[in-house]
């Protein structure tokens, strides 16, 4: 079990019911444990119990605990809790949607692309690197191919490095997008000419 604990002041204060007490193997695995680690992470080093989270997030404390074993699910986040998590992490809405498994790294990759080797490459990298290596939870390489890619996703967060934003062609994407807004909704008529 990887055990978070809270440190300074406001831990002391902590009563039995507002601890958070880590994370199992199986937490880990659940789809979004990302998000509920990141969200840990961020609490811990401001030193924020997880009902100040909770509040922040605009849930309850039992919410989070639900959330964390399974019993609520992560991707059915509303809209509302999703911009909460945001403003709570400091980061775009789309990074919360990817922690909580709501949209995964497949999403953002054509049919023929290799999404499983480029996470494993990345997850590789992390491996390696002695700063960070120590926080890849144990059996990183049997977990689910959308948990491995949240874990780079907050590595890549936390150091400003892309291991996985670079082999994509955003600049193919957003054209795509762009033509699929500027797409003609309404019918137009062809005259017939003799």
């Amino acid at each position: 079990m990887s055990v978070l604990k809270f440190k300074g002041k406001k831990a002391a204060g902590l009563g039995a019911s507002e601890q958070w007490h880590g994370f199992s193997e199986e937490d880990l695995r659940r789809p979004g444990a990302a998000l509920l680690v990141w969200l840990t992470r961020i609490a811990v080093s401001r030193g924020h119990r997880m009902t100040e989270v909770a509040a922040a997030l605009g849930v309850t404390y039992g919410y989070l605990i639900q959330l964390k074993k399974g019993i609520r699910e992560t991707s059915k986040l509303s809209n509302e809790v999703v911009h909460a998590a945001s403003q709570y992490l400091l980061c775009p809405p789309i990074l919360v949607k990817i922690a909580a498994g709501q949209i995964t790294l497949q999403d953002f990759y054509g049919p023929r692309d290799r999404m499983a080797d480029d996470i494993d490459a990345a997850i590789a990298h992390i491996a390696g690197d002695p700063d960070f290596s120590f926080l890849l939870p144990p059996g990183v390489a049997a977990m689910s191919q959308d948990v491995k890619a949240s874990l780079v996703m907050l590595y890549q967060d936390a150091t400003g490095r892309s291991l996985l934003t670079r082999k994509l062609n955003w600049t193919r994407i957003l054209e795509q997008i762009r033509q699929m807004l500027q797409v003609e909704l309404t019918p137009t008529v062809v005259q017939k000419v003799h």
